[in-house]
């Protein structure tokens, strides 16, 4: 059997099966599988693999089944385990890191039970798997557990196929397990040295801290730490976290000026769902995906009765909330609280997942590093989903669902495909499946950069198979691209580069297995490298049966960008140049305090000498023009902090109509919104008329005004999208739409957007297994190099 049967108790699974039946043999691992022979009457072996496959473990997956009828063997008078074996065919799937289950949690509740307040408590269903595993078949020897040789007491569980820690490999107790303590961090005089006395006299290895407690002092002291205000750093499974009083609004501004973020906002932990449901409001398909195994962020709604503090998630309206993923969470975070949960890295570089690094880098941003002594071997952060509706769509997608893949068909060559150059994960083929790495994040530093490395040397060791092409990104200046260039010189391989936006629209074809069918799929992000050498971001691309026989059918209007990337900064830039390429006015008196006269007076010079401009189509910069218009945001710290930031103001509006406008084209609107708010002709809460006519002049009924204009903004770019989308899948004879890029990642939008289709009668794709935004992009790419492959081997077609 092959798929994710190892790590997830599938042996124990096979061998307790068994004992129900009148059946013999064994069960074990190898690199690829879990391998089964039996011995019995027909009714009883069929009977059985019925029961394998139908009651398999929570967290496997059976990908395949192969049955090979062998004569009777002789002597055969029970069923059992035996030990693993290296195969020379491809290694199997390995399992993500899932939270602590029910089982686990009561027995470190049970005053009684010898695993009580015991912080690595783990089973065959639960607990840490990828970050721990070095190399497959999935064994202890094989894990960073193998320094921790197991008590008499665990070995008796271990080998007890009736015990649900039967072969459980991360298996361990206060007597044998990894070590608990709180610590100062180092101090620069002494985080250069390990301090090896300190392990000979049985105290741990600080990396330069000072020890402050161990075990249960360390999670009361820590829980103090947080309690007065304090910052304290967290080891849990694939990384190191940083938390504080989510209440107390001094502790959240004073981590908000040590970690020089000013304005992102700030994940959440609370201990229970009804803790949560005092802060955000979560549907109950939502609360399902809250609570499940993966234990993703949620980024849901604000509840009415929210309490925390201002600087937890400054200037919008969702708060990303998880429940504790490991036990040291459970029992450090107590019944009530909400801490911060934010992932421990200086800014712009990987999570630190390493003792020494975070004793030493956290040091100015810490009171104390609550750690341990089980090695990660594997980093992975947090997932991430945004709620939407009656479900959840992927922001990043890592812990509890990397590395698990993505199914692409049929056998097929092996293909590395590096991703993007934000949110960046990569994806390797391998027999017809994508498997895609946990996040790496954003490659624009050297540590991102090697982190990014070290990952496919993992990754790659895994899978012991040779990479025969590698994928990357047109853009030339992608760090990633370069990476890919460098790699497949030394290593004489094929370098596809696969255009930003096709990528994206391929990885949504992947995940939904709509490859083959005739497709037509808007676009929408902020920036990628097009084919013409210009900044696309506003693209419907219709497809034949052929997904890499691809049109750009439409686009947005195109525009100067002044600056550059400084305009990304600078959504102020971005204003004047939507002013200059679609209106008749050169300022409105929301950016009079935006900059300086000397900066705008620049910025203008390049407009209209076009130097220092580049042309673009992105509707992430559209959304970035119109906040600044509307006096949102004229500058941003992270991300698509305004375009967030005016999604939120256009939820303030209440006025139904506002949801219904109608505009002709992007110049239409945009003119629409300067003319009210530059002194001329004011929209109406109607809007304008289906037919496409402006606003009239009627005179503001409250004072809402600018939530209203952000809203007919939503609403009126969703509907010119739609009208190209539908005109676009109907010249192309297009079976299915779709949406994707990181624009589809707000809500309200892809709402106004999916509410036009609804009535189309074309099938609509989104994303639910990885993100529209760059952190599929690997998927994309890797679907383009296996396509490659396949056209081009003997006996392909293409």
């Amino acid at each position: 059997m092959c798929g994710v049967v190892q790590g997830v108790g599938f042996r124990p699974h096979v061998a307790r099966t068994a004992a129900t039946f009148a059946v013999t043999g064994w069960c074990g691992n190898d690199d690829e599988s879990v391998f089964i022979e039996v011995q019995g009457t027909p009714a009883e072996v069929d009977a059985f693999a019925d029961s394998v496959a139908a009651d398999a473990p929570p967290l496997a997956h059976i990908v395949s089944v192969e049955w090979t009828e062998l004569p009777p063997a002789a002597g055969e008078a029970s069923f059992r385990i035996v030990p693993s074996e290296r195969a020379s065919g491809l290694p199997t799937l390995i399992p993500p890191d899932v939270a602590p289950c029910a089982d686990c949690l009561a027995e470190m509740a049970d005053p009684a039970d010898r695993r009580y307040l015991y912080p690595f408590i783990t089973c065959t269903n639960c607990g840490p798997r990828l970050s721990i595993i070095r190399d497959v078949p999935y064994d202890r020897p094989l894990t960073t557990l193998a320094a921790f040789p197991m008590c008499d007491a665990c070995r008796a569980e271990y080998t007890d196929p009736t015990n649900r820690r039967y072969h459980a490999q991360p298996i361990s107790c206060f007597d044998c397990g990894p070590r608990l303590w709180l610590q100062s961090p180092a101090d620069a005089a002494s985080a250069s040295h390990l301090h090896p006395a300190s392990r000979a006299a049985g105290l741990p290895a600080t990396h330069g801290g000072e020890v402050l407690g161990e075990w249960g002092d360390a999670i009361v002291r820590g829980r103090g730490i947080l309690a007065g205000g304090g910052i304290l750093a967290v080891k849990g499974i694939g990384g190191f976290t940083v938390m504080a009083n989510a209440r107390d609004h001094a502790a959240v501004d004073r981590l908000r000026r040590r970690k020089h973020r000013p304005h992102k906002p700030f994940a959440v932990m609370a201990p229970d769902v009804a803790t949560t449901r005092s802060f955000a409001d979560l549907s109950p398909t939502q609360e399902r995906v809250l609570t499940s195994p993966q234990r993703p962020i949620v980024l849901a709604p604000m509840a009415a009765g929210y309490d925390l503090a201002a600087g937890v998630a400054p200037g919008l309206g969702d708060v990303g909330v998880m429940l504790p993923s490991a036990p040291l969470h459970t029992l450090l975070v107590a019944p009530g609280e909400v801490v911060i949960a934010t992932s421990a890295n200086i800014s712009g570089e990987p999570l630190i997942y390493r003792n020494r690094d975070a004793a030493r880098d956290l040091a100015p941003i810490v009171d104390a590093v609550l750690t341990h002594d089980r090695p990660i071997h594997v980093p992975v952060e947090d997932s991430v989903l945004m709620a939407d509706g009656e479900g959840a769509t992927p922001i990043r997608r890592s812990r509890g669902y990397a590395p698990l893949p993505v199914r692409l068909g049929d056998g097929g060559g092996r293909v590395l495909a590096v991703g993007g150059e934000l949110k960046n994960t990569f994806a390797m083929t391998r027999g017809g499946m994508a498997f895609l790495s946990a996040h790496i994040g954003d490659m624009g530093s050297l540590a991102c950069q090697r982190a990014f490395e070290r990952s496919v040397a993992q990754m790659s060791a895994m899978h012991r198979e040779d990479v025969a092409l590698v994928a990357a990104d047109l853009h030339p200046g992608y760090a990633t691209t370069a990476w890919a260039e460098r790699y497949t010189e030394a290593h004489d391989l094929p370098l596809l580069q696969v255009q930003h936006h096709h990528a994206h629209a391929l990885s949504l074809l992947a995940e939904h297995r709509a490859v083959g069918r005739r497709a037509a799929i808007a676009v929408f992000d902020g920036t990628g490298y097009g084919l013409d050498g210009n900044v696309w971001g506003g693209e419907i691309l219709t497809f034949a049966a052929d997904p890499m026989d691809w049109q750009r059918a439409w686009h947005l209007p195109p525009f100067a960008l002044p600056g550059g990337d400084s305009a990304v900064q600078n959504p102020w830039k971005v204003a004047h140049a939507v002013l200059a390429a679609f209106t008749a006015h050169d300022d409105v008196p929301s950016l009079r305090a935006a900059a300086s006269p000397a900066e705008v007076a620049l910025v203008r010079s390049q407009l209209a000498s076009g130097v220092g401009v580049v042309a673009t189509t992105s509707a992430g910069r559209l959304f970035d023009a119109v906040a600044a218009l509307l006096g949102v945001r004229h500058h941003v710290t992270y991300e698509a902090q305004a375009a967030m930031e005016l999604e939120r103001l256009a939820r303030a509006c209440s006025h139904e109509a506002c949801a219904h406008v109608r505009f002709a084209d992007v110049r239409e609107l945009v003119g629409a919104i300067v003319d009210a708010i530059g002194g001329g002709a004011r929209p109406s809460h109607g809007g304008s008329s289906a037919s496409g006519r402006r606003p009239d002049a009627a005179a503001r009924a409250d004072g809402v005004a600018p939530a209203c204009l952000a809203r007919q903004f939503h609403a009126g770019l969703a509907g010119i999208a739609v009208d190209a989308l539908v005109a676009s899948a109907r010249t192309s004879g297009a079976e299915v739409a779709g949406l994707t890029g990181g624009v589809f990642q707000n809500r309200l939008f892809t709402a106004d957007c999916l509410a036009r289709l609804a009535d189309v009668g074309l099938p609509v794709l989104v994303h639910r297994v990885v993100p529209a935004n760059d952190g599929g992009l690997a998927l994309g790419q890797a679907l383009a190099g296996w396509l490659h492959l396949a056209a081009n081997r003997p006996g392909g077609g293409g």
